[in-house]
């Protein structure tokens, strides 16, 4: 674009003028504007859920007294041990951690000849929904997990209330006062996640320890049923419902796949923990459900527990020997059992292992009396010289007689 000189000194040109509202609106922090005054659903499930974080861990006593000097402020904050002690004071707090580590199982810096390990692990205990949970019935709980899951090793707790997500912080020692170890693993922070959300809705909190597996439908406007979630996600009902034992929704007889070219069968379906429909086909299954009088509702474990050999006879025919040719196959057919909660429980094995899996085919040449006897009579009348469509014999050139020829 060429550049515009100006003609006069007082001419006045016009110049783009943003405002505070659109230079605001196209700042990065514009969608925290948006969002600031939107009101959330406090009903949604994801608000109960308990959770706790591990943040790190401490390796030697110098780094050990260097975070308690953190979770308590300085020692402003109080101090809480496995038995419910509080512990205030710069003093106090520094005498107890003297007792916590009287054993000498947390090493200091110097003392460490080989490689360091972990001594101390550092956890944090909170709840999404943090406005309906008091600080006194957050701490019971969370003394009351770590007491039941490690009960003889020393454990030390502090609450900050003083940010956006209050939280309880811990510190457990990993040797006990017997001198053994705890291996932690990523199981052992789901149980006592699990126990944290049972021991809050014991006191009155209403709070779900649910596993990112398992789905469930987050619709705001959709009504869930407490009840249901608290025992098949959370895992308060987990100990009554064994694995592998799953909810009979429906049984009978269809088509195999429910196509209708296939042969007839027997069908069960049954509902998975993550709300999925499976079904499992077998011939064998109508004897099961039979015999043990299953019923929709039960919750029931299938499995196959052996394999009996059985010939299965196929009849194929040969377009070039014009024969017919039966193929013995000696296959392995399934036979399933059951476990029933509460009725019929077992201890289902698994199938043996045999050898012979292998598939074997046998076969047998199977002939048709017609064709053998019109055959027969074709080598006969070729023998004798004789045309094979009018039965007379061909004239002195080996031509066959002409139809007007044979009607004279």
């Amino acid at each position: 674009m060429a550049r515009r000189y100006r003609l006069f000194e007082d001419e006045l040109l016009a110049k783009r003028v943003y405002t505070r509202l659109e230079n605001a609106s196209r700042t990065s922090y514009n969608h925290k504007q948006k969002n600031k005054n939107s009101t959330k659903n406090k009903d949604n499930p994801r608000g109960k859920e308990a959770v706790i974080k591990i943040t790190g861990s401490s390796k030697n006593l110098n780094v050990f007294k260097r975070h308690i000097e953190y979770i308590t402020r300085d020692y402003e904050l109080p101090l809480y041990d496995n038995d419910g002690n509080k512990y205030e004071g710069k003093d106090e707090i520094k005498d107890y951690i003297d007792l916590y580590n009287h054993d000498g199982a947390i090493p200091e810096f110097e003392n460490i000849n080989g490689k360091e390990r972990r001594e101390v692990m550092n956890f944090v205990f909170s709840m999404k929904e943090h406005n309906s949970t008091p600080a006194d019935k957050l701490m019971e709980a969370v003394i009351k997990s770590v007491r039941e899951k490690y009960p003889n090793n020393p454990a030390v707790f502090s609450f900050h209330g003083d940010t956006d997500n209050p939280h309880i912080h811990c510190d457990l020692r990993i040797q006990d006062i017997n001198g053994h170890r705890i291996d932690f693993k990523h199981k052992d922070r789901y149980d006592l996640r699990r126990d944290y959300a049972k021991n809050l809705r014991d006191l009155g909190i209403e709070a779900y320890a649910t596993s990112r597996n398992v789905k469930y439908d987050l619709d705001k406007n959709k009504n869930f049923d407490r009840t249901v979630q608290d025992k098949n996600l959370t895992g308060a009902d987990e100990d009554k419902i064994k694995n592998h034992h799953y909810e009979v929704v429906e049984f009978g007889k269809a088509k195999y796949k429910f196509d209708e070219n296939a042969k007839d069968s027997f069908y069960v379906k049954y509902k998975t923990t993550r709300g999925e429909i499976i079904d499992i086909w077998s011939e064998d299954l109508e004897r099961v459900v039979k015999d043990n009088d299953i019923k929709v509702g039960e919750y029931v474990r299938f499995k196959i527990t052996d394999r009996v050999p059985v010939e299965v006879k196929l009849k194929k025919f040969d377009k070039k020997t014009k024969k017919y040719t039966v193929y013995t196959k000696s296959v392995l057919k399934n036979v399933w059992d059951c476990s029933i909660l509460g009725r019929a429980e077992k201890d289902l094995k698994s199938v043996p292992k045999t050898n012979n899996r292998k598939v074997k085919y046998g076969t047998e040449t199977v002939v048709d009396k017609t064709a053998e006897f019109i055959r027969m009579k074709k080598e006969r009348e070729a023998k004798e010289g004789l045309n094979i469509s009018t039965g007379k014999k061909p004239n002195k050139f080996g031509k066959p007689i002409k139809k007007d020829d044979r009607d004279r």
